[in-house]
């Protein structure tokens, strides 16, 4: 099969082909370049430090905004503030993270990475200090803003973080490891609040989180290095390498001038064969081309990175094009599932305490706190293997279809949250209803959170797939640059925190007001229509990505 096909942002090739049969070798992509410095260029240990630092900022930014959720009845007593005053507060809160995004993603690349998490922890800590003390709904109101501006980075500029390092096609587990500790630290907050709250008070919850954050904070400021890399993305180190996957037989090879991956072959002669095919966005490394991975040079928290010389026009950019790629109908399909899924944890955390704390549970603070549990747990297999499982059968797919990989092969696999999400809410909502026993609402929420990390791996990885191939004319301007931080993500986050911010005006109202049974079978409806939308995606997906990609390029060549 020839690679005519290849023109299409977000179908790529990432098995070799010859003749009739699929090459078991992988095509990295992007291509990294000759650099030592350049972060895909790392050791496999430098990138998984990186990824650990950026784990432990997730968990504990997630933390800082869901500490008090399991709290929320008897902070509501002791501060005045009405329950459904705590859940629009908590809008406000996601409404900001996704407004501040505009902000804090394009700061990342005129000023670094790094920069910008420290600032982020340590902004973040100090607005939580002033929680303790807010008084009024104005107030809660303001430290629920203010807290979303800085932890805002946790949403957006992580998922950067970890396409700066790993290659395409090993993405998904990382991806999944952070989307894990970003679900499981909004549950985490709560099950360790609900013990804090009964023995030392509700401001006690803040004082700790405060302190972790800045142990946070320090770790980043030892151990995190920046990934921000001006790549020169038309020079690669060959046009087209390959990791092999297969060991080689040193006897069968010796001597066969044949085999491809034949142990003495020099490094002109791979250059020799890739200037001879047609050039692929991607790189291979066999076993003779020279490729030294970098390992972690040890702790050098003095360096940062030099503001970047096209910082002002970033940050213009960085306001200006988000909003100009809402004309996509595939922006705003994303915006949709991702808030869809950011929505349904948000549930858990808005309705759990009314209901496990009223009659006929009854259940203490502690208790409510502690049934968090079961969807911390529930997020783990959801997300670490959910990557792990996407990764793989984007490869078996790719396999399938002549070593070429579309963006929408992996959201074949929504058909898990579609059947089984439906099933989770029905429990929440029917289960107290009807005075089942308690369990039955919480594996209902442990189902939710099961699935809604997988739901958004593959709805983050596939906005990546789609828009960031996609080059500006000028490589070497600030186009590049604001391209290099990801606009389609901060239009897809935006758009779901807007929903996300609209829905908590709703909660109370829907579930409490409405009635459980209503709330249960509606809700089923609604996100069943709403996963249905991936069957009209998988048709037509990639004659949107077709039609969509002029005016992409019209945004960012602006």
């Amino acid at each position: 099969m020839t690679d005519t096909v290849l023109d299409v942002p977000g179908t790529a090739r990432i098995y070799q082909e010859q003749g009739e049969t699929v090459q078991n070798a992988v095509t990295l992509i992007p291509a990294p370049s000759k650099s030592p410095d350049d972060p895909l260029n790392w050791t496999q240990k430098r990138k998984y430090l990186m990824l650990s630092c950026l784990v432990f900022y997730t968990i504990t930014a997630t933390i800082l905004s869901s500490d008090l959720y399991s709290v929320f009845d008897p902070l509501s007593a002791s501060t005045g503030l009405s329950l459904d005053q705590l859940n629009v507060g908590t809008g406000y809160l996601y409404l900001f993270i996704g407004v501040s995004t505009l902000i804090s993603q394009p700061a990342s690349l005129a000023f670094g990475k790094r920069p910008t998490y420290l600032i982020s922890a340590f902004g973040a800590a100090l607005v939580n200090i002033w929680t303790a003390f807010a008084k009024g709904n104005s107030q809660w109101i303001a430290s629920r803003l203010l807290l979303g501006f800085f932890i805002s980075p946790s949403f957006t500029l992580v998922e950067v973080s970890i396409a700066d390092v790993f290659f395409l096609h090993e993405r998904s587990f990382p991806l999944g490891l952070y989307i894990n500790f970003l679900f499981g630290g909004v549950s985490l907050g709560p099950i360790l609040s609900g013990y804090i709250y009964e023995g030392l008070g509700w401001r006690a919850i803040i004082w700790l989180s405060t302190g972790l954050t800045v142990i946070m904070g320090l770790v980043l400021f030892f151990f995190l290095e920046e990934t921000t890399f001006e790549r020169d993305h038309t020079e690669c180190a060959s046009d087209s390498v390959i990791i092999s996957s297969e060991p080689l037989d040193a006897e069968q090879d010796e001597g066969d001038p044949k085999n491809p991956d034949k142990a003495d072959r020099t490094t002109t002669s791979v250059e020799q064969e890739a200037s001879q095919s047609r050039p692929v966005e991607g790189m291979a490394i066999t076993d003779a081309t020279p490729f030294t991975p970098s390992p972690w040079p040890g702790p050098r928290f003095w360096k940062f990175m030099k503001p970047h010389r096209y910082a002002l026009g970033i940050m213009v950019r960085g306001i200006a094009q988000p909003l100009m790629l809402y004309r996509l109908p595939l922006i705003w399909w994303s915006g949709l599932m991702y808030a869809t899924y950011q929505i349904c944890f948000n549930l858990i955390a808005a309705i759990s305490s009314g209901i496990l704390a009223a009659p006929p549970y009854n259940f203490s603070t502690s208790a409510v706190g502690l049934t968090f549990l079961a969807p911390f747990l529930s997020a783990i297999p959801g997300a670490v293997y959910g990557g792990y499982i996407t990764d793989k059968f984007v490869l078996r797919q790719a396999k399938k279809h002549h070593g070429i990989t579309e963006a929408e092969h992996k959201l074949k696999l929504y058909i898990i949250p579609a059947v089984l999400c439906p099933i989770g809410l029905l429990m929440m909502g029917l289960g107290p209803y009807y005075g089942a026993h308690w369990i039955v609402y919480v594996l209902g929420c442990a189902i939710v959170n099961l699935i809604g990390p997988l739901a958004t791996i593959l709805t983050v990885s596939y906005v990546f797939d789609c828009y960031h191939p996609i080059r500006p004319k000028n490589e070497h301007g600030v186009q590049a640059c604001a391209q290099d931080m990801a606009p389609y993500l901060l239009s897809t986050i935006l758009l779901a925190m807007v929903f996300t911010f609209g829905f908590n005006y709703v909660i109370t109202p829907w579930c409490f007001g409405w009635g459980l049974r209503n709330f249960a079978i509606s809700s089923a409806l609604i996100i069943t229509v709403i996963n249905a939308t991936v069957l009209a995606v998988l048709k037509f997906g990639k004659r949107l990505r077709r039609i969509g990609e002029h005016g992409y390029r019209k945004s960012i060549d602006w």
